[in-house]
């Protein structure tokens, strides 16, 4: 970190929890991204004065915006570092070496998309990535319900050396942060415990994105018009991790519809929740709504970022819990209600989710069963 990049943490970490006037429309508004100290919550000693002002922080953000910034969570600088060096790398490779591991090939939805080949808000995005998820066997198709093959193993490039060593210390720790925020989260919705942990098991869910944004004016890999290397959504699991690099373009739509720019902060991650709280909570606490910029920078600079998404196992039906806890508010959102993705069952919202944004991928190995309107593998065919 340069002398500058720490005075400038230094300063948004004192003033995190004041809120700033940002102008819109020659009006002020005060909206802030609050910064959460990771190490305030004790895992052993939840009741502690410092765990408590943890909590209270926590349902503020959850509240009030739905992001916010952690730090002081223990994942160590050279990791981040490493992790963004071996991405760095896998995308200047040359496309034929890439597509080695393109996501059409994987019926688990885990591989290399090339650029503008992924769909949100019915616009493609502008950025390249690899889709990953916990390494796993792969299931029979015969006898399983059609989202179970979302379970299978990853895509890793094989030019890169380490690169799923690092990668996967990467996903274990952010993993590992998110269970400690989830466990912050059932004492601040005051569910049981164990009942609430119960949701995630053993086989709880995690998938990982390795991005490149290009610049808006890079002259080889030139963004679609829009302008938008991923376009309005909320996330489909429960919540999310992101470890963003010194570029930025991130944006967070606040609860009045204004964009606010989630600015880069030097080692920390941002953290957002996602729709299945959303449904848990019957829309109290409400996933926020956020997009990401193509910026035009000199010397046509990318922008890299790691986003974590942690979520119930697949079979996990979310349950619908009236809370007294907070008060709904009327939320402006550029996401409509029915681009939602709510179903009981978990599985059966992110299959969804990724058959609208992987069309290619989806059409290759599912099909769509008129009969009962749901989706469906294709079965093998053998030479």
């Amino acid at each position: 970190m340069t002398t500058f990049s720490f005075y400038i943490y230094i300063f948004i970490y004192l003033f995190s929890h004041t809120h700033f006037s940002f102008p819109f429309n020659h009006k002020k508004m005060t909206i802030s991204l609050p910064i959460l100290d990771l190490s305030k919550y004790q895992l052993d000693q939840p009741d502690s004065a410092s765990s408590k002002e943890f909590l209270k922080e926590l349902y503020d953000a959850m509240s009030e915006v739905g992001f916010f910034y952690i730090c002081n969570h223990g994942v160590p600088l050279e990791l981040q570092q490493k992790s963004f060096d071996s991405i760095k790398s896998f995308f200047k490779l040359p496309i034929e070496q890439k597509l080695e591991i393109e996501l059409k090939k994987s019926p688990h939805f885990r591989g290399y998309s090339k650029l503008n080949s992924e769909t949100t808000d019915y616009k493609q995005d502008n950025r390249e990535q690899i889709d990953l998820g916990r390494d796993q066997p792969t299931v029979p198709i015969e006898n399983n319900p059609t989202y179970a093959h979302l379970r299978g193993p990853n895509q890793w490039p094989r030019q890169i050396p380490g690169f799923k060593e690092t990668i996967t210390e990467l996903m274990d720790s952010m993993a590992e942060i998110g269970l400690i925020i989830l466990n912050a989260m059932a004492r601040v919705l005051e569910f049981n415990q164990e009942e609430f942990m119960s949701l995630f098991g053993k086989d709880y869910g995690v998938r990982c994105k390795l991005i490149r944004y290009p610049a808006l004016n890079n002259p080889i890999d030139k963004p679609l018009d829009h302008g938008l290397g991923v376009g309005p959504h909320k996330d489909t699991g429960f919540l999310a991790l992101l470890l963003q690099d010194e570029i930025g373009g991130l944006q967070v739509q606040a609860q009045n519809g204004q964009w606010l720019d989630a600015e880069p902060i030097p080692d920390t991650f941002i953290v957002n929740i996602g729709e299945i709280l959303e449904r848990l909570t019957r829309q109290t606490f409400v996933a926020t709504t956020h997009r990401v910029i193509n910026k035009s920078l000199e010397n046509y600079a990318d922008r890299f970022s790691i986003p974590l998404f942690l979520s119930p196992s697949l079979e996990t039906k979310i349950p619908q819990i009236d809370l007294n806890t907070a008060t709904k508010r009327k939320i402006v959102s550029d996401v409509k209600q029915d681009q939602l993705l709510q179903d009981e069952i978990y599985g059966v919202n992110e299959l969804g989710g990724f058959i609208r944004s992987h069309k290619e991928t989806a059409d290759t190995w599912y099909y769509l069963n008129q009969e009962q309107n749901q989706w469906q593998r294709k079965p093998l065919i053998t030479p």
